[in-house]
């Protein structure tokens, strides 16, 4: 059987979404106007509601749409609106294409405990800072980075890094390959907890508010440690999506995530 006759056709609320997405990109319909009822959608495009139903949803999670009981469908006002897939490093590099920076706490000698384990270092000389990103004016994330001393020696003259308040759209990781460090990938986790004052007061959100807690260590092909970013973003601003295959008899075919609690075997 030819690998074509054995393709799982695509669902029929993912081609709705895909028509869904191409028509708000070609501004069909003007920020604030409602979208065609779930009703509407069924009868024009002969499906049934609860096909309507999770294309909308698969828009909603991309941060595209938003949803208001009894009112409608609503497209997100763009400035609202930022989603950016991270499958790679590379993805990730690519924050610099349209997002700004802004140093918080600038780049220096410091010490913490949980970095130190994370980065695997003996002593407790390390480099760290702390900054804000914004896309389109819009601040979605706070992050610290922590960086063994060899490497942040290299970033000591980065002015980018080390004057509080400066902006660039540089990325650290994107400084450090751009001074020759190799980058073979990053393990990532990613938790929920609740905004404090102080994340009050950097990203402009209520004392509460939940937030998405994403640690990164980033190694070079050796397996060495070379960065460990914390951040915490905004869920209104970031969306995660994992696509989980079936087993196979090949493990390594499998795309799976793992969920743990901190103080449980992983």
């Amino acid at each position: 059987m030819s690998s074509s006759s054995r393709r799982v056709e695509e669902p029929g609320y993912r081609r709705l979404a895909g028509h869904l997405r191409d028509a708000i990109k070609e501004k069909r319909w003007a920020e604030g106007e409602a979208l065609p009822t779930d009703g509407e959608l069924g009868s024009e495009f002969s499906v049934s509601r609860q096909t309507v139903r999770r294309a909308y949803l698969e828009l909603v999670n991309e941060g595209l749409v938003y949803r208001v009981p009894g009112s409608g469908t609503f497209i997100t006002p763009s400035h609202l609106r930022y989603r950016r897939p991270f499958e790679t490093v590379d993805d990730l590099l690519g924050l610099a294409d349209d997002t700004e920076l802004e140093v918080v706490q600038p780049l220096e000698g410091t010490f913490d405990p949980d970095a130190a384990r994370e980065l695997m270092l003996d002593s407790r000389l390390m480099y760290g800072m702390q900054f804000l990103r914004r896309h389109q004016g819009t601040v979605f994330c706070h992050t610290s980075v922590f960086l063994p001393p060899e490497i942040g020696r290299l970033l000591d003259g980065e002015e980018a890094f080390t004057q509080a308040g400066a902006t660039s759209t540089v990325t650290v990781i994107g400084a450090l390959t751009a001074r020759g460090i190799q980058l073979s990938g990053a393990e990532q986790s990613m938790t929920a907890r609740s905004a404090t004052e102080l994340d009050q007061q950097r990203l402009g959100c209520a004392i509460g508010h939940p937030l998405l807690h994403v640690e990164r260590l980033y190694v070079d092909p050796s397996g060495r440690a070379v960065e460990w970013a914390v951040s915490d973003f905004l869920p209104e601003h970031y969306t995660h999506r994992i696509h989980l295959g079936r087993r196979r008899s090949n493990p390594s075919s499998i795309t799976a995530e793992r969920i743990t609690r901190k103080g449980t075997p992983s």
